[in-house]
Formats: structure tokens, sequence, C-alpha cells
């Protein structure tokens, strides 16, 4: 292992090697003191966890490093991907998971509206109590059972008529155990082709998202003293830079070849979450 350290402009940066992983973008300096963590294609591929995913998590909370997990995932409530989780072995608190969901309804709560919700069943738990008759807005998360004709065409008409247009995600695509499928992202930029409007996204990559996130943390924390880590290039990685966080992409899930090269560049890059983790920690433990 070698380190290096440049000086530039009266910043530090630095440049770190080592057999198994490699940390391949110069960035600034600054101890990590938190990690939030991707889920799906992260952690886990539907009901499977990815390897290393459960040590690493392990790892983390041993050092006493705190962690949040922030998922976009939209087709499922809360409870149930907790539950998921936990049957595929990891020990995981609810108090933990910040979801795209979550912040759908507080801004839902925050802006007074009665949305239309295009959301899968088992979704629909997170929204308890909110108000949806005579609907003046359209939410639209993960629903392929909601994505037929008849349906879309009603989300249409209602932001037409002047209702606004809420996008819990627009991600583009998700590593399934089938293999990629389409996101939330390619129904959502039909809705705003057709009415002529832009939707007001809640989720990752939004600065907001990160944000809210970071207040869930115990800590009093800078955004820059966390770290991102996650499979997606943009939502994930960039989205959190641009936000002021740390960013990691890690190689798993929906990760392509040549993806920290083709959309920009990540502060970290590391094969799987067990190596982010090693590196957190390595560094966590110094004075």
């Amino acid at each position: 292992m070698f380190y290096m350290i440049l000086t530039l402009n009266t910043h530090f940066f630095h440049y770190q090697e080592c057999e198994s992983f490699q940390i391949k973008r110069c960035q600034r300096k600054m101890k990590i003191k938190a990690v939030m963590i991707d889920l799906s294609g992260t952690v886990h591929v539907g009901t499977n966890l990815l390897p290393g995913a459960k040590e690493a998590i392990v790892k983390l909370k041993s050092a006493k490093v705190p962690i949040k997990y922030v998922t976009n995932t939209s087709k499922e409530s809360k409870t149930s991907l907790i539950r998921r989780l936990k049957s595929a072995g990891l020990h995981i608190d609810k108090d933990e998971v910040f979801t795209s969901l979550s912040a759908a309804r507080n801004y839902i709560i925050s802006q007074n509206i009665r949305p239309l919700l295009l959301l899968e069943k088992e979704a629909l738990e997170d929204f308890e109590g909110i108000e949806t008759e005579s609907p003046n807005s359209v939410v639209v998360g993960l629903a392929p059972t909601q994505f037929h004709y008849e349906k879309m065409n009603e989300a249409f008409n209602l932001i037409k008529s002047g209702g606004s247009l809420v996008a819990i995600n627009k991600s583009r695509y998700y590593k399934s155990e089938k293999g990629l499928s389409i996101g939330t992202g390619a129904f959502v930029s039909a809705l705003e082709f057709s009415t002529d409007c832009k939707a007001y996204v809640v989720g990752k990559p939004e600065k907001n998202f990160f944000h809210l996130a970071l207040k869930d943390f115990m800590n009093d924390l800078k955004p820059i003293e966390v770290l991102v880590a996650g499979d997606d290039i943009r939502d994930d990685v960039l989205g959190a830079q641009k936000a002021g966080l740390q960013g990691a992409l890690i190689k798993t899930g929906k990760y392509q070849e040549g993806d920290e090269d083709r959309f920009g560049e990540p502060n970290y890059l590391f094969e799987n979450l067990e190596e982010m983790a090693d590196y957190v920690i390595d560094q966590f433990s110094d004075p």
C-alpha cells in the first residue's frame, strides 16, 4: 500500500491504491464520519443479499460507524422492504432506513396536496392517512401494474386540468433477479412529454433527499463528512457529490463497466460493499 499527498491551491488531495481496490480519483481529503448505503443493487438484488454485503454491515456496526440506508425503492413499503431484507439474513432496523416514499409523504403533507397515487398496493401502507379524494396531483412510483393506458391517461388528464406531477424518483433502470429492468423515469418522462410539464422529483439524485436523510442521523454531521455508497453512478454517487456529500461507486447491481468514466467521476470506486467498509473503518479509527 502506498499514499501520495498532492498540494493544489492550498487544498489537500489524496490517491490511495492497494492490492484489493483502487481509489482512482483525486479528491479533497476529508474524514468519513458516517455512511449512507443504497439498498437495491448495493446490498441486495431481489430477495438475495450480494456477496460481502452482510459482512460489510457487521464490520461497520462493530466499528460504531453510523449507518443510514437510503433507497429509491418505491415498489413496496418500508415495512415490507425491511421484512424481506431480514428474511434474507440482514439485521436492519426501521429507523435506519430512509426511502423515497418517506420523502414523498413528507412532500405531500408539506404541500397539502391530494394525490392520485400511481403505486403498487404493497407501497400504499406508507401513505395511510393521506387524503386522496378529488385528487389535484399525480404521484408516480415504480408501479408495473399501474402503467397501462387507462391509468396513464387518467393521470394525463388530471395534470392537463391543472394538477401537479410528482415523481418519487426518475430512475432509468434497476437490477432485478431477472436482470436489468426499466425504472420509474420512463413513465414519468412520458407524462412530462404529453402534458408539457416538469415533474417535481423527491428521491435521489435530488439534493433535498440527501439532506433530509442527513437530518435522520443523531450526530451533528456536515454533508462532506458523510459517504454515500451505491451502484448507480448518476442517482447515488454524482447526486450525493452535487449535494456536498462524498460518493463511492460500488461495482455491483446495475453497475456497467466504464460508468465511472462515462457519466462523471466518483470520489471512490470499490469492487463491492465490503471493500468500502474496510476503507471507511481504517480511516474512521484514525485520530
